[in-house]
């Protein structure tokens, strides 16, 4: 907390500490313990440690400094987010300060497996320049194509574009038939349980549902009877049909 104090106010009976624009209250019984503790820490450390809270990392702490040029690093130092690139950043330093950092150049120079390593990836990136205006060639050449198929697939889309609407508004009213159906169907279920019970009842209830079902079964059974006699009535109509077919046939015979 000491390190965090900017200033002090005395009175009699209290003082007020400033703690980033936060007003801490306390007693004077308190307060010589916490300017003890400062005091002590600002004989120890310079203030301008005590007031750096910006969290800054050393290397950049020192690019902040007036005579950071001169302060070059150790050729032995290694940072300790940079242990896999110790050449790398050792080749960086010796750019940056030259024979003030105290190194032999020639450790700097690539080895045959870097300098294989480029080689390589120059086979890979750096093409040819003619392959270079072949590839881009190629690529203009096939959007060009895709333009075309995309423009024609718009015109054949485009002379199927009145069958479409007429489907879709087939299929609209359809929808709006089915509604309809839907909504007709479930009035005279309604007042099919009115006239019933005597009283509006809902649907999903088990008196209203049992009922419904007991109607259904009875109504199955009804078009199942009324199946069989209009198949009877069609069999006897057939069957009346031929024979007077057959008495015409008779007929004809006697008359030769």
């Amino acid at each position: 907390m000491a390190a965090s104090l900017v200033q002090c106010r005395f009175s009699q009976s209290k003082i007020y500490v400033c703690k980033k624009h936060r007003f801490i209250q306390i007693s004077q019984r308190f307060a010589s313990k916490y300017i003890t503790d400062y005091r002590k820490i600002d004989d120890e450390e310079p203030i301008e440690d005590i007031r750096d809270v910006s969290r800054l990392t050393e290397k950049l702490k020192k690019k902040l400094k007036k005579n950071y040029l001169n302060s070059v690093p150790e050729a032995d130092y290694v940072p300790p987010y940079n242990q896999k690139g110790i050449r790398r950043y050792q080749r960086r330093m010796y750019a940056m300060y030259g024979d003030k950092y105290e190194i032999n150049p020639a450790t700097l120079w690539p080895t045959k497996d870097e300098i294989a390593k480029e080689n390589h990836r120059d086979t890979f990136f750096d093409i040819p320049l003619e392959e270079s205006f072949e590839r881009i060639r190629l690529s203009n050449e096939e959007k060009a194509e895709n333009l075309r198929k995309s423009e024609e697939l718009i015109e054949k889309n485009m002379l199927k574009m009145k069958d479409w609407l007429k489907a879709y508004e087939e299929r609209k009213r359809n929808a709006q038939l089915k509604e309809e159906r839907s909504a007709e169907k479930k009035r005279l279920t309604e007042e099919k349980l009115y006239d019933h019970f005597g009283y509006q009842i809902s649907v999903n209830t088990t008196k209203a549902k049992d009922y419904l079902r007991d109607l259904a079964e009875q109504e199955k059974k009804e078009r199942k009877l009324q199946y069989k006699q209009d198949k009877q009535e069609r069999e006897r109509a057939q069957l009346k049909e031929l024979l007077h077919k057959e008495a015409e046939a008779e007929k004809e015979k006697e008359t030769k």
